[in-house]
């Protein structure tokens, strides 16, 4: 039963593979310029991928789900146009985690995309130079887990204002169920070990086996990564902040973007629509209660908040 399992996910993962393979191909299909040398197949000498750097940046936005990242993207693609450079949206609305060989032809793929660029996905950290390839600019958006926790919650239900979820075959118990009523009865959306139990602290972590499991391991490579591999980690309460950092950051990509997200936000009901549908907000003791099942994520968390402040002081960003 497993290694049918196991291999009903292989065949999943490759059919996602073939689709970001068959979309670098159209990109470069005859008569259409790129704005980055071709890389030819899959090479066969690591050394000879190692001697091979991108002209042009990518960045990697291997968002956080609930974490303003739909906000973000509405703001992405335009400034992509405004600032002339292409933002590449995965087309894949589920988290993916790969194996290692799975990997290899992944980073091959994305070494492969457009550049300058935006590339977004709702993965995990991959370690592109573990497979030879130059590491991509890193960047991601936060928010405190337990809001983050309570917005899936209410958004697998209900979805957004524009936006239905993908239908999971909830009982009408299940749809009345309050988020308090849910931690209280320690269902599967809201225990200390589900796959939701330390969500943010994986995605910085990567696909490592000490990613996999829920542990201080895990969270201190979380923290290095971030560290060494992220330009910025923003957190969503400072999102206006978080709009500035990345002008100075990276002006290439993001020059204009406070200025633009306040017009985007101002023209249209844009806010309103992003809203989760029949949200109520937690009782005191379900607070305390999922803060400490999600104490891994809160450590990261933190961490990415002081960062995040310091990293404003020494830019001299002020909210």
């Amino acid at each position: 039963m497993m290694k049918a399992a196991g291999e009903v996910r292989f065949f999943l993962a490759l059919v996602v593979l073939v689709g970001l393979w068959t979309a670098v191909q159209l990109y470069y299909s005859p008569g259409q310029e790129s704005t980055t040398e071709r890389t030819p197949g899959l090479l066969k000498q690591r050394s000879m991928v190692n001697t091979r750097l991108r002209d042009k940046p990518l960045v990697f936005y291997n968002r956080v789900p609930k974490c303003g990242s739909n906000s973000m993207k509405i703001l992405l693609r335009t400034m992509a146009k405004n600032n002339y450079f292409s933002f590449l949206e995965d087309k894949v609305y589920v988290i993916e985690t790969f194996e290692d060989n799975e990997l290899q032809i992944y980073t091959e793929l994305v070494y492969r995309l457009p550049t300058p660029s935006i590339y977004e996905k709702q993965i995990f950290y991959v370690d592109f130079r573990r497979f030879g390839f130059q590491q991509p600019l890193y960047i991601n958006l936060v928010r405190d887990p337990l809001e983050r926790r309570v917005s899936w919650y209410y958004y697998i239900r209900f979805g957004r204002v524009v936006h239905r979820p993908i239908p999971r075959n909830f009982s009408q118990q299940e749809m009345a169920q309050t988020f308090d009523e849910c931690v209280l009865s320690n269902a599967w959306e809201c225990d200390a070990e589900g796959q939701e139990s330390f969500l943010m602290t994986k995605f910085f972590c990567g696909h490592d086996p000490v990613c996999r499991q829920p542990s201080q391991a895990a969270v201190e490579r979380a923290k290095e990564n971030i560290r060494r591999h992220y330009a910025v980690v923003g957190v969503l309460e400072e999102f206006s902040s978080f709009l500035k950092v990345l002008e100075v950051v990276m002006p290439q990509f993001f020059r204009g973007a406070h200025d633009t997200w306040k017009e985007l936000t101002q023209q249209t009901q844009l806010l309103e629509e992003q809203r989760t549908v029949n949200r109520s907000p937690p009782s005191p003791r379900s607070q305390k209660i999922m803060r400490e099942r999600l104490k891994l994520d809160y450590q990261v968390y933190y961490f990415i908040r002081e960062r995040f402040h310091r990293q404003k002081t020494q830019l001299g960003i002020k909210d």
